[in-house]
């Protein structure tokens, strides 16, 4: 208790936004996104300060600037003083540890490597804010934008540093309900593999899903890469996928397969 007090009067000494106690607070960007579609907003007292970069967070960014944000330590979530913490899996670093032996509820959730699996987390969070109805609405909202369709065509999924999204992940599940037949597997790639310029251009898909902007050296690569891919030009279709669609799960989604089935529709 003694350490307790200590770091909430240091944290009454810092400058930052204000907290409402007795709130809920997240320090996970996809779980934000998730309550940004059925959480009061009454309710909660901050969010992940992922969420509030337009680039990388998966909530609406006007919600996102609605609260406070903050990080992931211990200290900062317990000078909050929230009567829930919504977090990831954070286990090996104790701080889940640290939030319950002062006493706070935490509900923590993991990474989402399947549609069913995502459904079921969303359902979870809903249960944990007393928000039951809202989370099955928004499932029912997914599993309507994830329902499969039939196509031929190839595609994958590129991300800047080269990873391509393979079996075993959300995305190939996403690819195939929108149609697609994931071209990960033509390559002998893994779950999440890097995929070369060179090996890509001998035998390139119909569809090439990739962000078109990133930072730093992450920008650069994709400066070269758009230059090379111009060579694809009545091959391949280059479609602009906005990389924070691959951070998460959730309603993400939804976003997500709305880029993909007006391709296919496209057609």
């Amino acid at each position: 208790m003694r350490r307790l007090g200590f770091l909430l009067l240091v944290s009454g000494c810092t400058q930052g936004p204000a907290i409402a106690p007795d709130r809920i607070v997240s320090n996970n960007p996809c779980i934000d996104s998730v309550l940004a579609e059925i959480a009061e907003p009454s309710t909660i007292g901050a969010i992940s300060r992922y969420s509030q970069d337009v680039d990388s967070g998966s909530a609406p960014i006007v919600w996102a600037k609605r609260f406070p944000a903050i990080g992931s330590s211990a200290e900062e979530v317990i000078a909050s003083r929230p009567r829930l913490v919504l977090t990831g899996n954070y286990a090996s670093t104790g701080t889940d540890a640290a939030l319950k032996k002062a006493g706070i509820r935490v509900e923590a959730f993991g990474v989402p490597a399947t549609l069913a699996e995502n459904s079921a987390q969303v359902l979870a969070i809903a249960r944990a804010i007393g928000r039951p109805a809202d989370g099955a609405n928004l499932v029912k909202q997914m599993d309507q934008a994830t329902r499969g369709s039939k196509g031929t065509e190839t595609a994958i999924i590129w991300q800047p540093g080269g990873f391509v999204a393979g079996r075993g992940t959300i995305q190939d599940e996403m690819l195939a309900r929108a149609g697609f037949r994931n071209a990960s597997s033509l390559y002998g790639l893994r779950q999440w593999d890097v995929l070369p310029l060179e090996t890509l251009l001998r035998n390139p898909p119909d569809v090439i899903f990739t962000p078109v902007s990133a930072r730093g050296d992450d920008a650069r690569a994709l400066a070269l890469r758009e230059r090379v891919l111009r060579h694809l030009n009545g091959r391949t279709r280059v479609i602009a996928f906005p990389e924070k669609l691959l951070f998460c799960g959730g309603p993400t989604v939804i976003a997500a397969m709305q880029i993909m089935r007006k391709v296919q529709g496209s057609q």
